[in-house]
């Protein structure tokens, strides 16, 4: 005949699901995400299905009600709803048990004893609810308070500066140890570019914060396997655990250690731990309250990282507003100076009567309102960038090689011999936008003469590959600081290394990338001590094939 055992290990997920389905329409269990709700129902569940001719685990059954009691009080469940699960899951099992074929069932007695230690766990709830109320909210809300009033502690640390996350979970941890009596505690913070728990904060015994700890998120480690579970993890020994743990943590004398994830269900933050000089397991109670300030200290985490990102938010956008008024006032000063001497020269050749003096001002007009024209194409230019519209290109078959001749041409005048060219064997013609190159050729060898070291080489070299052109421009003298390199490709953007001319809109590097990209293309820096600078442009052949910086 089937037993209790047989029904629960065959159907126990059908039990479950149709419990969660009749749980979750409660309102107290609106917004518990799946693992909230099911708690320890599957384990409960499990601890009714005693081996045939074994008494059940009551003592464990006692540890998982206890448990429940402890969750659904931080969830604000109250008593009668709590009473409600357990009966709930009672109507579940009958339900199953009366819905089977009469050969599948087991007798009516053992669904009788099955229901009496469920309803013995409805009045255990009602003396855990009320015990837990007592003893536990106002020291729950005490702590709460103070780890609060710890951790959003804002007077400026050694040096004036402010306090930062570290700074406020040391602040905290001496609280977490007395809220759990416990002998040392400590804080890991997880570190998503690396995949690593880092030690972050401790107290105690094993005052971790000179150790530079820090772990892969996997159940190799104690920290780790924390991480991997979605409920507190324990240790009898530190000093004799098989688990990774620290060396300070390991010869402290602390053994029995009591960890918990932050948050339990959600994106982890971090895993924070206590330990105890004691060899012993921790109650439910224990359990439950080291969740609590695990979710609290999340949240007070969650908030202090809010709060930084929309401080350096507010700082972004007051320097981009000070780069706004820079740029008026330079944009007001440099396109005044060719307009007034386009006026000048317009002037003169209204009052020349002769000829050549007449053609001698219509070259200066024009050239001064061809530079003014220049810079406002740059700033609309801009405008299309940071809208995320990619730039007109006029097409023409054309070869590379002839745009950088002329425009070698035009600054050797100025600049004579510092200009090198250093040219390829295979092809360098294709269907270029000719004009829009050459103002990113001519940009890319303007900062290289006016960032380079003085009077030193300027290098163009042009490489033929099978599926594009590059052309490089390099420059000897100081390297650009790595932090600066990021962002010279962006609108607004100058270099602020020592030897940086004054002035400029800091626009020429953007429309450089807009031009390559407008192409299928990219470009990139690179620049180091002894090594100078260089900066790249690939353009595809194929205009349809977008590069990449790693080609």
């Amino acid at each position: 005949m089937p037993t209790i055992e047989h029904i629960i290990e065959t159907q126990g997920a059908r039990i479950l699901e149709r419990w969660a389905e009749e749980a979750q329409r409660a309102a107290s269990a609106r917004g518990l995400s799946q693992p909230e709700l099911m708690n320890i129902m599957p384990a409960y569940l499990g601890s009714l299905a005693a081996p045939c001719g074994a008494a059940p685990d009551r003592r464990r059954q006692v540890e998982l009600v206890e448990s429940h009691v402890a969750s659904r009080l931080r969830h604000g469940f109250d008593l009668a709803e709590v009473q409600s699960e357990f009966a709930l899951l009672g109507r579940c099992i009958f339900q199953v048990w009366a819905a089977a074929p009469p050969e599948e069932r087991f007798d009516a007695q053992q669904i009788e004893g099955v229901l009496e230690v469920i309803r013995a766990s409805t009045v255990l709830v009602s003396d855990m609810f009320v015990r837990h109320l007592l003893d536990d909210a106002q020291s729950e809300k005490r702590f709460f308070r103070l780890i609060r009033q710890a951790f959003m502690e804002r007077k400026p640390h050694e040096g004036g500066a402010p306090p930062t996350l570290a700074h406020r979970l040391e602040a905290a941890m001496p609280l977490v140890m007395e809220a759990l009596d416990a002998a040392t505690a400590a804080i890991l913070l997880y570190e998503p570019t690396s995949h690593e728990l880092v030690m972050t904060a401790s107290a105690g015994l094993a005052d971790e914060r000179v150790a530079q700890y820090a772990r892969a998120v996997t159940p190799s480690s104690f920290a780790g396997m924390i991480a991997t579970r979605g409920e507190t993890t324990t240790i009898f020994d530190a000093e004799t655990t098989d688990l990774d743990v620290t060396d300070t943590l390991r010869r402290s004398g602390i053994h029995s250690l009591l960890g918990v994830r932050i948050p339990i269900h959600h994106a982890l933050i971090g895993v924070m731990y206590v330990g105890l000089r004691a060899y012993r397991s921790f109650s439910a109670r224990e359990k439950g309250r080291i969740e609590a300030i695990a979710e609290h200290l999340g949240l007070l985490i969650e908030n202090v990282e809010l709060y930084r990102q929309l401080e350096d938010r507010i700082a972004e956008l007051n320097e981009e507003q000070k780069m706004r008024d820079v740029f008026s006032s330079i944009l007001v000063h440099d396109l005044r100076g060719p307009l007034s001497a386009a006026r000048v020269a317009a002037q003169m050749l209204e009052r020349s009567t002769d000829e050549a003096r007449a053609r001698h001002w219509a070259s200066i007009a024009l050239r001064s309102l061809t530079r003014a024209d220049r810079m406002v194409s740059d700033l609309l230019d801009v405008q299309r960038i940071r809208a995320g519209e990619r730039l007109p290109l006029s097409r023409e078959r054309c070869d590379i090689l002839d745009i950088v001749r002329e425009l070698f041409a035009e600054l050797s005048q100025q600049h004579g011999d510092r200009l090198v060219l250093t040219t390829p064997e295979g092809p360098t013609t294709g269907s270029w936008g000719r004009e829009e190159l050459r103002r990113a050729f001519w940009n890319l060898a303007s900062n290289a003469l006016k960032y380079g070291s003085a009077g030193g080489p300027v290098r163009f070299t042009v490489r033929s590959l099978p599926d594009h052109v590059e052309v490089e421009v390099h420059n000897e003298g100081p390297p650009i600081p790595v932090d600066e390199q990021a962002r010279l490709f962006e609108p607004f953007t100058r270099a602020r290394h020592e030897h940086a001319a004054p002035g400029g809109w800091g626009l020429g590097l953007a429309i450089v990338r807009g031009v390559a990209e407008a192409h299928g293309g990219s470009v990139d820096v690179e620049s180091a001590p002894g090594r100078g600078t260089s900066f790249t442009m690939r353009l595809p052949f194929d205009r349809e094939a977008p590069m990449s910086p790693d080609v």
